[in-house]
């Protein structure tokens, strides 16, 4: 039926175009516009008609024009993804804006998707704060699934995960928390943040195994504080709420100035990098020049530079990956683990604001100081 109104609206059109005054133009081009328009018309509504008919999605609530369900969700997700399990059961979608979701809840439907289809899954949704902390997704967790990404991956796995840095990093947590432990001996009677402790015992595991470097003496109260501050912000600034995430289309606005803000953190956090990147590349330098061979134990920062020198090597890294490597360790591995510590020891403690600092005034309980690291 849809063809044949089309047929007959064209058969109109040219009756009236051959049997119209020549000299009436404005009528021509007002009879000609309207024919397009009436056709892209027709044409979105068929194509919109059968994209339609193609996808068939799991049930889900309306919510509203524009909005989606954004408006309802709440601070708390996880109560109400489980709250809306419950009405529309373990597979449902939920637009967030112009955002289209799928929520999964039940363990078998999980298995699937992460591990029996984990390839046609692999892919994210990168927000832009990641993308802005990852050089435009340049990392594992955020590169699209492919050669390049598998690359990766081997890179990481075969060397920061194998056996021997998996051991050295037992060794260096024993080493470390012994420090601390001592750090925390000479604060008797004073208040100590419990965050900041865990912290710098962290992130002094991941600079060793990084590029053989650690934060002591007046380090830990100068620049690990600031340093702390920085993963922290990263941190808060991936999770935040972010319109350019539900509506695309305002990305380039960065209303809420989330991007910005990433990326002046990474500025900070690069200015390590390349002071540490220099001294690595300065010391190979000076190693070639000697003619000497270094036996030592590569660190992760090492191992990944010279991967950078590879330019034949299908597995040859760009600067920019390295860092984006760098720092998805660093913020990662750090700030979850005091996170977590932070919301353990708030339940212990029935600390009345999980979200404030916590802080401990230690009281020693043995003698030697032997005990407590030294």
């Amino acid at each position: 039926m849809s063809f044949d109104l089309l047929e007959k609206v064209c058969s109109r059109w040219l009756w009236l175009w051959e049997t119209s005054n020549k000299q009436d133009q404005l009528a021509r081009v007002a009879l000609t516009v309207s024919l397009l328009v009436s056709s892209l018309l027709w044409l979105l509504w068929i194509w919109n008609k059968l994209r339609k008919g193609k996808v068939h999605l799991p049930p889900g609530p309306r919510g509203l024009p524009i909005f989606g369900y954004l408006p309802f969700v709440g601070s708390e997700l996880h109560h109400s993804f489980t709250q809306l399990a419950h009405s529309y059961g373990p597979i449902y979608k939920l637009w967030l804006g112009k955002k289209l979701c799928i929520v999964v809840s039940s363990p078998a439907l999980v298995k699937e998707v992460t591990r029996d289809l984990d390839s046609t899954f692999a892919n994210r949704a990168p927000s832009g704060a990641s993308l802005a902390t990852t050089y435009g997704g340049r990392d594992i967790a955020w590169a699209p699934y492919g050669p390049r990404w598998r690359i990766l991956r081997k890179i990481f796995v075969s060397e920061m995960l194998s056996n021997k840095n998996l051991d050295d990093c037992y060794a260096l947590r024993r080493d470390e928390v012994r420090k601390a432990i001592k750090n925390v001996y000479k604060k008797i009677g004073t208040s100590i943040e419990i965050g900041q402790l865990v912290f710098t015992t962290e992130i002094n595991v991941v600079m060793n195994l990084l590029w053989g470097s650690t934060l002591d003496g007046e380090k830990i109260d100068g620049v690990g504080v600031e340093f702390r501050k920085v993963v922290s912000g990263i941190f808060d600034l991936l999770g935040k709420p972010n319109v350019s995430d539900f509506y695309p289309f305002l990305a380039r606005f960065d209303l809420q100035g989330v991007e910005r803000e990433v990326k002046r953190f990474i500025a900070s956090i690069e200015k390590i990098l390349d002071s540490v990147m220099d001294a690595h590349q300065m010391k190979k330098v000076a190693g070639k020049l000697d003619g000497a061979k270094n036996n030592e134990t590569k660190d992760f920062l090492q191992f990944l530079l010279e991967l950078k020198d590879q330019e034949d090597n299908a597995a040859t890294l760009s600067m920019t990956e390295i860092k984006a490597l760098v720092i998805d360790i660093v913020v990662g591995g750090t700030e979850t683990t005091v996170a977590s510590s932070e919301f353990v020891m708030a339940e212990v403690m029935k600390h009345p604001e999980k979200k404030k600092p916590l802080f401990a005034i230690p009281t020693p309980r043995l003698s030697n100081l032997y005990l407590y690291g030294e």
